[in-house]
């Protein structure tokens, strides 16, 4: 196998590894060498690949689901919107994974938020809205999401929120354009 498999190979064993345990014990109580044991390879390995352990994972982590995020961009708001409730409830522990490792490692992941926002104001050069505004109504929302998903649910039903947030959403876009 050549070497940029075996390495693609050891990165996706990792984030298997860390995506499970994250599911079964929390981001609180992982450890770097849990998620090498369970991935199956040295912790010198893991450490390699990410210097600062369990943040680094997540970060890296978090960046391979932001060309997801980003393709997204290209669906109309309510298909954005409705989409993302499932996407938090389907991986609430990853979410709150993500949640952590930001709030404990700010510094990690600002490479990332400065390459998320340099990708939306690509996705949306041309349409005729600001990069401020996108980002303002995506940091709402997913706020929001998370307030409903893992504190207190705000709504009954999924549907609710969904129409909640679009109606925030389109307000916000009509008022700050």
């Amino acid at each position: 196998m050549k070497r940029a498999g075996i390495k693609e190979q050891k990165l996706n064993a990792i984030y298997s590894a860390f995506t499970d345990l994250v599911n079964e014990i929390g981001y609180e109580k992982l450890t770097t060498r849990l998620v090498a044991k369970k991935a199956g390879v040295s912790i010198g390995t893991v450490y390699y690949y990410f210097p600062d352990g369990k943040a680094s994972i997540a970060a890296g982590l978090y960046e391979k689901n932001l060309s997801a995020q980003l393709e997204n961009m290209q669906l109309d708001l309510r298909t954005q919107i409705s989409r993302s409730p499932s996407l938090h409830k389907e991986h609430k522990e990853l979410y709150r994974a993500f949640d952590q490792a930001i709030y404990a490692r700010k510094d990690i992941f600002l490479g990332l938020k400065n390459r998320r926002d340099s990708g939306m104001k690509d996705e949306i050069s041309g349409e005729g809205i600001s990069l401020d505004v996108v980002l303002l109504m995506n940091g709402t929302v997913d706020a929001l999401i998370h307030r409903h998903l893992f504190i207190e649910p705000m709504f009954e039903t999924e549907w609710e929120l969904v129409e909640y947030l679009t109606a925030i959403a389109t307000a916000s876009y009509n008022y700050l354009k």
